[in-house]
Parts: C-alpha cells; structure tokens; sequence
C-alpha cells in the first residue's frame, strides 16, 4: 500500500522521539502526534505504525525499535537511527531527483505549493546523497519563467465545481482594449506553460465558447449566478484540435511531406493522436492528420521550416505559399 503523506508525518514524530531522552512511552507517542494533528490519534494506529517501521518490507526502514518493559518507553537499538538517514540506491536517487524537477516546474500552482516546504526538504536531501555520491547533475529540465494568472486556477476550479458564473476583465495580447466579460467555465486547460480557461460567453446575446489566457485574465470574481447545462462534452471538445483554439468548422484532412530526418523525429513524436502514415521512402515520410485548423497548427508547421511542405487542403497550401513568400521578402 502506498505510503500517504500523514502516515509519513507520523513515522516522522516517531522516529524524532524514539531518538532523544526521556524516551518515550506509548501514551507520549500518542500525545505527541495527536497535538500534531490537532486531533485524536488512537491507540491502535500508533501501534501498527510501530510494527510498520519495524517490519513492513515495502517501507523497507526495518527501524531498531526495542521496547523497555521496566521503563516501558520505545527506542532505537541503535542511537545513530533514523528513517531520514536510510541510503537510496543510485535509480532511488536519479528517480527522485527526475521528480522534483519537474514539480519545480509548478511549484507555483496552489496545489503544489502546499507542499513547497516538503519539496525542498525532498530535494535538499537529494543532493546531499548526490554529492556524497559524487554525481553531477544528470537531469537538466527546460525551467520555464513565472507564469502569470496561475492564482487564478483555484478559484476558477472552485467555480467549475459549483457551476457559478464568473466576471473579470480581460486584455487581449498587443490590444490596449480592456473588456469585460462573463462566463460558465468548464474546464482549464493547459499548453506550452500556459493556462486557459474555456467556457461558455455571456457576455453577449450569441453566447459563445470562448477560451481565455490566465495571463491576461484580471479582477476575477466569482458571481451568485449558478448554470445548469454545459454546452460542451469535456471529454471529446479537444479530439479533433492542437492547443486550445478551438476554431469554427469542421475536421480536415491535412497531408504533410517530411524530410527523412524530421520524419524519424514525426514517427517518434506525432504532431497529433490522428496522425497515420500515408507514405514512407529513403527521401520523405508523409502523415496525414484529421483536425480542425487552427492557429496552432499552423505555428507547429511552421517551427519546422523547410522540413515540410503541406500537401492538402489547397486551402493551407495557398495559405503557406503567401507566407514563405512574405519570408523570402524579408532576407532581400
């Protein structure tokens, strides 16, 4: 059974107590990590959390804990004990370290930064068992810059459960137009490190699906207006897209042709779930994808340069052409 973070805050309270006199008796234990917890902690569950360190194999902390019947106080037959001090194995270690990158990487979310504390005391020990290893840092993740409006994923989320509109102004980026807005959320979503919130528009009289950036989103408030209905199935609305502009019409059939080289990286990484191959030689790999076109889209393709070239619909292939055009003019 996975170990759960209040079960580890008491193993924590024990092993401490178990370390320094006066040793401890039962009733200490149970008064100590009680007062911890702000609540009754029973009997039964301190002892259980005693023949846990002792025994449990999946914990593995095999703890030297003796009992003095004269005394009746528990403690370490060893006195240099301590859970904290437990050697990891090198994969423990690389997987551990793996882990907190990337937490760090959102460690500015409200659900993550509950545990900030926990995590740094994590990491601060990771690499202190690197160093006394004498490992460099292998695992170097992309860390990407403080992202703007990530205050707002709880209450937006506290609003989703309780379908209750919300209102808040919103600049769109490179406008100086401030405007207001009231939506139903529905969902939050996020893509490339940035966060969005989709939901139905009522501002208006033609009620729309619209999608906001957090970073441009400000004075949120959360309204009495609840909703009903939503206008969305949440589970399909992103099948047919890339990213979250989710645009008018329907899915089409784009075929690409990659070079031999970004096309080992295309089979290895699809842009999209629909992606199948509709021809594979020495020279080109061509894809073909089922999706909406969208702005999205279209920026991926582009981050590919020459590497290809966009074979159907006319349409993106007329539209492409203007834009190399448009390149070519700026390098003459």
């Amino acid at each position: 059974m996975p170990l759960n973070r209040e079960a580890y805050t008491r193993y924590r309270i024990i092993d401490e107590l178990l370390r320094k006199k006066p040793y401890p008796t039962l009733e200490v234990l149970i008064d100590k990590i009680s007062e911890k917890f702000d609540r009754p902690v029973s009997k039964r569950t301190v002892q259980l959390d005693l023949q846990e360190l002792r025994y449990n194999q999946g914990l593995n902390f095999n703890a030297p804990i003796v009992y003095d019947r004269i005394e009746k106080t528990y403690r370490y037959s060893d006195p240099d004990f301590s859970i904290n001090k437990l050697p990891i194995n090198a994969d423990e270690l690389h997987g551990l370290d793996f882990a907190i990158s990337i937490l760090d990487q959102f460690k500015h979310l409200p659900a993550i930064k509950e545990f900030e504390d926990a995590i740094m005391k994590i990491a601060s020990t990771v690499k202190i068992n690197k160093e006394a290893r004498g490992e460099a840092d292998y695992i170097q993740l992309d860390r990407p810059f403080r992202i703007q409006g990530l205050e707002y994923v709880e209450p937006i989320l506290r609003a989703i459960r309780e379908r209750r509109v919300i209102e808040f102004t919103y600049q769109k980026f490179g406008s100086d137009h401030i405007s207001h807005n009231k939506m139903e959320p529905y969902l939050i979503r996020e893509a490339k490190n940035f966060w969005y919130v989709i939901g139905n528009g009522i501002s208006k009289a033609d009620h729309k699906i619209l999608t906001f950036a957090l970073d441009r989103i400000q004075d949120l408030k959360i309204t009495d207006q609840t909703f009903n209905d939503e206008k969305i199935d949440k589970k399909s609305f992103y099948d047919n897209v890339l990213g979250v502009t989710v645009a008018e019409g329907e899915p089409e059939k784009v075929i690409l042709s990659f070079t031999s080289l970004q096309g080992r990286y295309i089979k290895t990484m699809p842009i999209h779930h629909s992606q199948k191959i509709e021809k594979e030689t020495t020279d080109e790999l061509q894809v073909c994808l089922q999706l909406v076109i969208n702005h999205e889209l279209k920026m991926q393709l582009l981050s590919y340069g020459a590497h290809v070239k966009v074979l159907k619909p006319k349409s993106l292939v007329d539209e492409f052409k203007t834009i190399a055009e448009a390149m070519l003019q700026q390098y003459k």
